[in-house]
């Protein structure tokens, strides 16, 4: 009996998200770790899969992820995201380490290491 709530407990602690700001947050689905809309009760709406990195402001997050082992800069305009929104609308990206730079100058996004 313990050694079951014992798998229990460590299949719960291995799917909680590590990062969340309301609306967003990182969440793990069939081995998958995602950054998404959180619409409640479970549900979610995906931005950006596998994030390292994450910084947030008012207007932007910052994220360094690598979907499909392919690293690059990616940031959404949390002033345009909403439960309808396409990913394609808000999520930019990938950047290189180069570009993001640019655009934290040019627009103001977060600064953001790669590791």
């Amino acid at each position: 009996m313990h050694s079951v709530l014992f798998t229990c407990f460590i299949f719960l602690l291995g799917c909680s998200p590590n990062w969340r700001e309301a609306p967003y947050e990182v969440y793990i689905i069939d081995g998958t770790k995602s950054l998404g809309y959180a619409l409640g009760n479970g549900g979610y709406i995906g931005r950006i899969d596998e994030p390292v990195n994450i910084a947030s402001d008012e207007t932007f997050l910052s994220v360094y992820a690598c979907p499909k082992n392919v690293c690059g800069f990616y940031y959404i305009d949390k002033r345009n995201d909403h439960k309808y929104a396409e990913a394609q609308d808000v999520v930019f990206g990938p950047l290189s380490e180069e570009q993001f730079l640019s655009l934290h100058i040019e627009l103001g996004v977060p600064h953001l290491q790669s590791d």
